[in-house]
């Protein structure tokens, strides 16, 4: 269960920072009209972000069963 809570963490903020990535290269410019540009890559990153770091404290916390 602690290997598999840590992988998916790490998976997680892998997606999390590739979506930021999507973000910052493709969307969040203002357009000629005076309107922003945003996508749902921003909130995607911010709840994977989050969840990946749970999901490492998880994983720090929980004893292995061995």
């Amino acid at each position: 269960m602690k290997e598999f809570l840590r992988s998916l963490g790490l998976v997680s903020l892998v997606f999390a920072a590739t979506s930021w990535l999507a973000e910052r290269t493709f969307y969040g410019d203002v357009d000629d009209n005076g309107v922003l540009q945003e996508s749902f890559f921003l909130p995607l990153s911010v709840i994977l972000g989050i969840a990946g770091l749970i999901c490492l404290a998880l994983s720090f916390v929980v004893k292995s069963r061995r």
